[in-house]
């Protein structure tokens, strides 16, 4: 795995546990680096197939 790829794993772990915890996208975006919520989301879309608010939504355990 490349460096970037890597980082690039760690910032998604990073915003992960941000948004499990009811953290807002912009919030998690802006800490795991990204510039804008909108290219925080292409990345997740991207590595996970769907939004945020999808994965969060689709999730067990949550209401």
């Amino acid at each position: 795995m490349s460096l970037g790829k890597w980082r690039q794993q760690l910032r998604l772990l990073h915003s992960l546990q941000l948004l499990a915890a009811g953290e807002k996208i912009s919030h998690a975006a802006l800490e795991a680096g990204y510039s804008s919520p909108s290219a925080f989301i292409a990345m997740f879309r991207k590595a996970l197939g769907t939004t945020p608010r999808r994965y969060f939504e689709n999730s067990p355990g949550r209401s």
